[in-house]
């Protein structure tokens, strides 16, 4: 399997990574939860490291299932997870927050679902314009500063919401849609992660 690291990091992955979206059970129907566990264990076998996930996906329940699957093999894995999301019940729905608590909360929820006490790579899942990334930032940099996450970066941030990023904490990933039918990353977005 080859490798790769997340931008200036020493995070090193697997070319191909593990995406948790589906386990979440609600995006695309119902999942069996065993065979999703099933599922992790045979991309580790495969020699897949990296692990995507947010708390988002399942409103958690994809990072629980995750979570399980993973705990034999945290040590040799890649983790990474997504805040900035919070589910309203009343309107029953996620809507972005990024405040300093929100992502304080969120990382501790996904700690303890995830079953570790650190995140190899935690990003913020969507720009909160409500937010000032300074404030973002500083919440990720004093978790960074904890131990409880060793990188971070953004998730669907263009390039000046990055820059931005970058004047008060240094984020090593956007991760972003990209494939043969979505390309508008390649207008500025793959060129600015490249410079950067």
């Amino acid at each position: 399997m080859h490798t790769r690291k997340f931008g200036n990091s020493d995070l090193e992955v697997s070319a191909l990574g593990f995406g948790g979206w589906p386990m979440g059970g609600t995006q695309y129907g119902t999942t069996d939860d065993g065979e999703t566990v099933r599922a992790v264990e045979r991309a580790i076998e495969l020699g897949i490291t990296c692990f995507d996930n947010a708390a988002g996906y399942g409103l958690g329940h994809s990072e629980e299932l995750m979570g399980r699957a993973l705990a034999p093999y945290r040590k040799d894995i890649i983790l990474v997870t997504k805040c900035g999301l919070t589910w309203d019940p009343t309107k029953k729905r996620l809507f972005r927050d990024s405040t300093r608590e929100s992502v304080i909360a969120g990382c501790e929820d996904s700690l303890r679902r995830l079953g570790t006490d650190y995140i190899d790579l935690m990003l913020v899942h969507w720009p909160d314009p409500e937010t000032p990334m300074e404030e973002t930032m500083s919440a990720l940099s004093d978790l960074r500063d904890q131990g409880k996450i060793r990188y971070a970066g953004v998730s669907n941030f263009m390039p000046a919401m990055m820059t931005e990023c970058l004047r008060h904490l240094d984020i090593v990933a956007d991760q972003a849609g990209y494939s043969i039918f979505e390309r508008r990353i390649e207008r500025d977005v793959q060129g600015f992660c490249q410079g950067n």
